[in-house]
């Protein structure tokens, strides 16, 4: 009875672009009609009866398959690389910044032998300049929220998407954090103590703490 299942909802997906996320959605869809049909048969419904009431409460699956065509066919390649890009300047430039700032905190102990505190102030200023640019970066990101129309499959389905995409930005947003301290804590530890042949050990940590944090996403499912 689950082969009918499938067939039927093979069939409501028929029209559907021949892409990895059209893939993904059927089987989204099918894992949550198979759970539904699974609850309709231990109310005591027949086979038959479970499987129409179930693909009954799916919605216009029409609609999201056109979205689906129309992303597909107004893919913008290009703009999304450009994206990708301006992310990378930002980073790679936040993280010379962090290394530009502990260099001049160190040419202002020991080349220009200037009063003590300056070069920490204008370490902490440039880390500062770093730190800001990384958050502006990421928050600056718009956020997406959808309204469903009804409590169909379909509308669900959306408000599931939309959460899982902005969930994805808060998890990225979590870990670039987490990074910029770590490099943060990383010079001004080394430079502060010179132990440099120790202070890697903040890396080992950082790498424990990304772990943690995508451990809690995952759990959180």
């Amino acid at each position: 009875m689950y082969e009918k299942l499938r067939h039927r909802v093979d069939r409501l997906f028929e029209n559907a672009p021949n892409t990895k996320r059209a893939y993904e959605l059927k089987e989204e869809f099918l894992a949550n009609l198979t759970d539904k049909y699974d609850d309709l048969i231990s109310e005591g419904k027949t086979e038959e009866e479970a499987i129409n009431i179930a693909i009954a409460g799916v919605g216009d699956v029409d609609g999201i398959i056109n979205e689906l065509k129309e992303k597909n066919s107004n893919f913008d390649y290009e703009k999304l690389q450009k994206e990708r890009k301006k992310s990378a300047i930002i980073f790679a430039g936040a993280i010379a910044l962090y290394i530009i700032g502990a260099a001049v905190e160190e040419l202002c102990h020991e080349i220009f032998q200037l009063g003590e505190g300056i070069g920490d102030v204008l370490m902490l200023i440039i880390f500062a300049v770093a730190t800001f640019s990384l958050i502006y970066s990421i928050v600056s990101k718009p956020k997406s929220r959808y309204e469903k129309v009804d409590d169909s499959m379909v509308e669900e389905f959306k408000e599931w998407r939309v959460n899982k995409d902005n969930e994805k930005e808060i998890k990225k947003s979590i870990k670039s954090i987490v990074w910029c301290a770590v490099f943060v804590l990383y010079f001004i530890v080394s430079f502060s103590f010179d132990n440099w042949y120790i202070s890697w050990v903040i890396f080992i940590i950082g790498i424990a703490i990304d772990r943690i944090v995508s451990l809690t996403f995952e759990l959180r499912k």
